[in-house]
């Protein structure tokens, strides 16, 4: 028994040897069905820049519908419709940007964050002693500490290295 490949672009099968698939990849049918299948993923700036070197479809533009359907070699796309493509596309693209913006932590968060890191009980209970003198030590100092009141400042009288 001859074990048989389905092709996924053309809906046939054949026979799995070398020579069927070389015949068959080769052929002209397999070569557009591939095309058009993979022309449904376009984006729409490549679709756009495709389609306007095309002349419209008549039978489309009368009718609504084509016999040939994607392999038709005229346009079945109005300039409006092209233009309103890329337009979502670059609205899809905005949100992702937005998205992305919104995904980075601001530094509230990951102090907050931080701050839960050093409280949770870890099985080295040294490192968070540690952490949390350290911690402590800094709340202390002045110069970490955050400005108050800035009157405060004009009133320091710094002194300098001789």
């Amino acid at each position: 028994m001859v074990k048989k490949i389905l092709c996924d672009y053309c809906n046939i099968t054949f026979a799995d040897n070398l020579s069927s698939r070389n015949l068959h990849f080769n052929s002209n049918s397999h070569k557009k069905n591939r095309r058009n299948y993979f022309s449904l993923y376009k984006d729409a700036i490549t679709l756009f820049l495709e389609e306007r070197q095309k002349q419209p479809c008549r039978r489309f533009r009368t009718t609504g519908q084509c016999q040939f359907g994607l392999n038709c070699n005229y346009s079945h796309y109005t300039f409006e419709k092209l233009i309103n493509q890329i337009n979502q596309e670059n609205k899809k693209q905005i949100c992702k940007q937005v998205e992305n913006i919104n995904s980075i932590p601001t530094i509230d968060s990951w102090l907050i964050k931080y701050q839960q890191n050093l409280f949770t009980k870890t099985p080295s209970s040294e490192t968070n002693t540690k952490n949390l003198q350290l911690n402590y030590q800094y709340k202390n100092l002045p110069s970490l500490a955050p400005i108050a009141n800035f009157d405060k400042l004009n009133n320091i009288i710094l002194n300098t290295w001789s």
